[in-house]
């Protein structure tokens, strides 16, 4: 969403590092690696922008406004997909 057309070892170095984080300590007590799964949608909101800034002091953010730079938490969020499941049947209209 920022325009990079290439990803460093530094820019996975970082989304590695901000996964980590996003581990609480008594999870990682208890030998868990990874975030459980419920936390995704903030897990990779926070990876998402932890990558973006280093791309931003790589100069390789293409796509990024002077306004998106200063409040990356909200262009990440505005860019992230939100599934919305529509019924194919309305309720009460299919009958057996």
């Amino acid at each position: 969403i920022c325009g990079a057309r290439k990803v460093t070892d530094r820019m996975l170095y970082i989304a590695a590092k901000a996964l980590a984080e996003c581990v609480p300590a008594e999870v990682h007590a208890r030998g868990q690696v990874f975030p459980h799964i419920s936390a995704i949608r903030q897990v990779s909101h926070r990876i998402a922008v932890a990558v973006i800034e280093e791309a931003m002091r790589d100069g390789l953010a293409t796509k990024i406004s002077s306004d998106d730079a200063a409040d990356l938490d909200s262009f990440v969020a505005r860019k992230m997909y939100y599934p919305e499941y529509v019924p194919l049947i309305e309720k009460g209209t299919f009958s057996s």
